[in-house]
């Protein structure tokens, strides 16, 4: 469909022997040189036998040191570490730390609710109040407020439920049979995919917060098997109302109790302590490096998270770097910068330390960058929620490739996508509509940096976010919080991102995660890290687009409301 460009032909030299009258795109990858599902595995233990990987923790610090180290031993240069103090929040994973009882009965308890505060061990003891989310209580100071989460709404569904808590339109997907239909309701029988994320998104932490309450209880509309060890997201800063998390079942009867008004004991052990973050950045150099003639393609995601896959997309990156390893210097046409962060699962998130932040500090840094790879959430697989069970669907979980509007780089991916065989892989360009004129997915994560300012339908950015006071406001921040922006770029790019139906929990290990796809993903994105280190810019530069098919509040970082 389009015509090998003469850079583009220098690497397929590198990756090939096959002719050039063979090829119209990347050929089969070197497959010495792409890690494979046993060295995949091998790095995917130390994550998963770190878990959760918490910024500051030394299970976080066991997972940098490892990739610090693999990516020295694979050429990259001039790492540094951009380090900043917090007050971290601490909590042994020992549950008697974490405790109910109610009326003096003990109630088995899922997991804790994040940032939340301190009992000690002694606890408290206070009346409980129930809170109706259609008809609040008036006070709920000094009380354990007793919160479930909202039900799913009843069609006609809101533009922004439609957009973040559905399937979207796509321009390919491998395997699409397998998947519900766009703008539908996916009940848990079928994926948890989009029901844990739209009990999640409520940010129910904020009714104790906001209304003073000597604690709280948000229940769960799950089963216990995928509500324990389910962390807090988005995560909030440090509230003074300790909390717990239950399951539906163990969570019926809490309710009843505080509709009643009966006492309740809570303990939540924890305690804050001074800890140190840091952002990781290095450069495998391309042949310019260090001269004004370099050109450099971002390569990002965060390396904090709860489970295996929350954040594993730096195991990716890890990929792609030892890839392009194996090409002599003076053959990288550009240099990858590797920028890893370390706010996402901190208190507050990315807009609670974006003064810290390396992009931040260094807002010049942007004028060599002319392109940008997002990876994260690898090798996911699908599951659903049947008789009080979680159990695996047989699928691969459903996940994104995202890219510009440019119809190279689109077809780039849809031949990746068909050569590496992930399976339900959705390519999606969030600048134009999809086939029928619908909204494709929004671009979730870091890698949104590459997106421009016109395409956020906002004339209020500065050098760090877009519209700071609307997105603090927000439910969750996509607004600009995760852009950080450098006033976001306008480069050509790809992301990809599991939907994590099952790890936002910290019991989801490596035996939830599956080595094929891992490399299949990884694959890809060596490939088309390789779009991006070998084309000329003008072939693959982004359209701008009108944005008129997407509603007032569609646009790409829309907030997400819940309320209906």
């Amino acid at each position: 469909m389009y015509t090998l460009i003469s850079k583009l032909s220098i690497l397929l030299i590198i990756l090939t022997s096959c002719s050039k009258n063979e090829m119209d795109s990347f050929l089969p990858l070197k497959d010495s040189w792409v890690v494979d599902e046993q060295e995949a595995t091998s790095w995917s233990m130390v994550k998963s036998n770190n878990l959760p990987t918490l910024t500051g923790s030394q299970e976080w610090l066991n997972y940098m040191n490892f990739l610090e180290e693999s990516f020295i031993n694979y050429g990259v240069i001039d790492l540094y570490k951009n380090k900043w103090e917090f007050d971290k929040w601490n909590i042994s994973e020992d549950p008697s730390n974490w405790t109910l009882s109610v009326d003096g009965r003990d109630i088995r308890v899922a997991y804790y609710g994040a940032y939340s505060g301190t009992t000690g061990l002694e606890g408290i003891t206070a009346e409980m109040i129930y809170y109706d989310h259609d008809n609040p209580p008036s006070d709920i100071k000094d009380k354990i407020v007793i919160i479930p989460t909202r039900k799913h709404p009843s069609k006609p569904y809101s533009t922004n439920y439609l957009t973040n808590f559905t399937y979207n339109e796509y321009e390919y997907v491998l395997d699409g049979d397998t998947l519900p239909e766009p703008f539908e309701y996916v009940d848990p029988e079928t994926s948890i995919t989009f029901d844990i994320w739209y009990q999640l998104a409520q940010r129910l932490d904020q009714i104790p917060e906001d209304g003073e309450a000597a604690g709280a209880v948000i229940v769960y509309d799950m089963a216990y098997d995928r509500t324990k060890g389910l962390y807090s997201f988005p995560v909030p800063d440090h509230y003074e109302s300790p909390t717990l998390i239950l399951s539906r079942e163990d969570g019926a009867d809490v309710i009843q109790a505080a509709k009643e008004n009966k006492n309740a004991t809570i303990v939540l052990n924890s305690n804050v302590e001074k800890s140190e973050a840091y952002q990781l950045i290095g450069y495998l150099p391309g042949k310019h490096y260090g001269t004004e003639k370099d050109e450099q393609i971002i390569l990002t995601n965060h390396t904090d998270g709860p489970s295996i896959t929350q954040d594993n997309g730096a195991l990716g990156i890890l990929g792609i770097i030892k890839y392009f390893s194996n090409i002599p210097q003076d053959q990288r046409d550009r240099t990858l910068l590797i920028y890893l962060d370390c706010r996402h699962y901190m208190p507050g998130m990315e807009q609670a330390h974006k003064d810290v932040s390396w992009l931040k500090k260094n807002p010049d840094l942007k004028n060599k960058v002319v392109g940008l790879i997002q990876a994260e959430h690898l090798g996911e697989m699908d599951f659903k929620e049947l008789n009080g069970e979680v159990i695996p669907t047989g699928y691969a979980e459903q996940s994104y490739l995202w890219t510009r509007n440019n119809d190279y780089l689109v077809e780039a991916a849809k031949k990746a996508l068909d050569r590496y065989g992930w399976s339900r892989g959705m390519l999606s360009v969030p600048e134009r509509p999809g086939p029928n004129g619908n909204i494709q997915q929004v671009w979730w994560g870091v890698g949104i940096i590459a997106l421009a300012n016109e395409l956020r339908n906002n004339d209020q950015c500065n050098e760090y976010s877009c519209d700071e006071d609307k997105t603090s406001q927000s439910p969750l921040v996509w607004d600009g919080s995760s852009c950080e922006v450098w006033t976001c770029l306008n480069v050509p790019a790809y992301g990809q991102g599991g939907f994590l139906g099952y790890y936002w929990n910290k019991y989801s290990d490596i035996s939830k995660w599956n080595s094929e796809l891992f490399v299949q993903q990884t694959s890809t994105l060596i490939d088309l890290t390789g779009v991006l280190m070998y084309s000329d810019l003008e072939t693959i530069k982004p359209i701008l687009s009108d944005q008129s098919f997407r509603n007032a509040d569609m646009s790409i970082a829309a907030p997400i409301d819940i309320s209906n």
